[in-house]
């Protein structure tokens, strides 16, 4: 029954396995994650930029090696697109600080530079590579983040107030994001 299940999900759509596409998204964005956290706790700003630019190029490789069709424009796209994560992650923690220097110009400074710089890494993905909708692949993001900031809700409250699983909850908030950008890319994948 299993394997009927495996080649009616990969037939289903153009884009392969997704139960696949979701785990490769997965593991390669934890990878990127730990490099990231490696290089983050090692005080190297280089290496772990280059880390953090690469986790968003993470879901479009893992799409891509089950699928068989590794895209050059939506790796662009996806590189392009974690710069604009960056700013994300930047704006999120820019965002309380500017709201005490600022007033209300900083609440809507802050949410427009969150909400633009989610956006844009599906925005971006979505144009460069034919077989995805733009719409679709943000569904999948939005989904991708709820599911991540779940499980690093719920890692957070089980370990309290020692820092010490901040690393391993960054690595799994970002490998669930990957893993679900994927699962996405690899479902609701356009005919080619």
């Amino acid at each position: 029954m299993l394997p009927f299940m495996a080649t009616t999900a990969s037939e289903s759509g153009s884009g392969g396995n997704f139960f696949l596409s979701s785990l490769l998204a997965g593991v390669i964005t934890a990878f990127f994650g730990f490099l990231f956290v490696i290089f983050f706790g090692q005080e190297n700003p280089l290496l772990y930029g280059i880390a953090l630019l690469l986790i968003g190029v993470g879901p479009v490789l893992g799409y891509g090696i089950a699928s068989g069709n590794i895209s050059v424009g939506a790796i662009i796209g996806g590189l392009i697109g974690s710069i604009l994560l960056s700013l994300l992650l930047l704006g999120a923690i820019l965002w309380p600080f500017a709201i005490a220097a600022q007033g209300t110009p900083g609440i809507i400074g802050g949410g427009v530079v969150l909400i633009l710089s989610g956006l844009l890494w599906s925005i971006l993905v979505g144009a460069l590579e034919r077989t995805q909708s733009v719409g679709r692949l943000l569904v999948g993001s939005i989904i991708g983040s709820l599911l991540a900031g779940g499980v690093f809700l719920a890692i957070a409250t089980n370990m309290g107030q020692d820092p010490s699983w901040l690393g391993l909850g960054i690595i799994l908030l970002v490998a669930v994001w990957g893993g679900t950008c994927g699962a996405a890319m690899s479902a609701w994948a356009k005919g080619r």
